[in-house]
């Protein structure tokens, strides 16, 4: 389906602005020329989305120097930093720090989260509780603190037992 720009109204849009200004969130559907004249055009590299993203500073300034290599497809650094794409499944591993620091520079986060039902998420606290003081329990056994240990193991029990009561 092919949409018409919002602010001109006769050129198909190409590009989806969103916004959120004091909590405000707009969407805007605008032609190319459009959103250059609104200086939406700069924020996108022309070749691909992520090139700018493979910088000087992401590399520590050494990527031109040093070519890491990756030994299956023969992709460098230099190629991952110009065309934003790995050459193979091999690439992820050669590269694994440069990338997640290209995800971290885009994302904030370098580990995906997702999004969580609101209904759910009591349980998925409760959850990550428990197996949070597993592993605490865990530790004060290889420590050899066992009274640690077994006042741990009856907060799990607890939560386990309520968690039960609540389903």
């Amino acid at each position: 389906m092919i949409m018409l720009c919002q602010k001109c109204q006769k050129n198909n849009a190409t590009v989806h602005v969103k916004q959120t200004v004091n909590g405000v969130k707009t969407e805007m559907l605008l032609c190319s020329e459009c959103a250059e004249k609104e200086n939406i055009g700069s924020f996108f590299p022309s070749d691909n989305l992520f090139s700018g993203f493979f910088s000087d500073s992401i590399f520590g300034g050494e990527y031109l120097k040093e070519q890491k290599k990756c030994p299956l497809c023969g992709s460098t650094r230099s190629d991952l930093a110009k065309t934003g794409r790995a050459g193979c499944a091999k690439c992820y591993e050669v590269f694994e720090e440069e990338l997640k620091k290209m995800i971290y520079g885009i994302h904030g986060n370098a580990v995906h989260t997702g999004a969580v039902p609101g209904k759910h998420l009591a349980d998925i606290e409760k959850r990550k509780e428990i197996e949070q003081l597993k592993k605490e329990q865990q530790q004060a056994v290889l420590e050899q603190n066992y009274e640690q240990a077994a006042v741990i193991r009856d907060k799990i029990k607890e939560l386990e037992k309520s968690d039960k009561e609540e389903k």
